[in-house]
């Protein structure tokens, strides 16, 4: 191989070297330049999928404390129940003993 073959050759792979270094450049830049739309569109994904989550986990102890209040709200009317018919009770021992007094006294 001459020098004139050989220095031709050696021009051809500068001018594929320098090339490749200008592409390996722009798609640096390139990178560079899709970082934050990349970071901003993984952020906004993120963000639904923690929304989407707490959601679920909100829907799920709303359903919880709704159960514990049909429970809570049904001892209440089982108690009130009871007490009312225990005042009831009094109220009528308390009529009659009365009652009872009176005619006592009458008589």
């Amino acid at each position: 191989m001459s020098r004139t073959d050989l220095l031709e050759k050696i021009k051809h792979a500068e001018a594929s070297a320098s090339t490749e270094v200008v592409k390996a450049e722009q798609e640096q830049i390139s990178a560079n330049n899709r970082i934050p739309l990349d970071r901003e569109e993984l952020i906004s994904k993120e963000r639904k999928l923690a929304d989407k989550k707490s959601k679920k986990e909100i829907n799920v102890a709303m359903e919880e404390i709704n159960g514990q209040k049909t429970e809570i709200l049904k001892k209440g009317k089982k108690d009130n129940l009871r007490m009312k018919s225990k005042a009831e009770d009094r109220i009528d021992n308390a009529s009659q003993k009365f009652v009872d007094t009176f005619l006592e006294s009458l008589a």
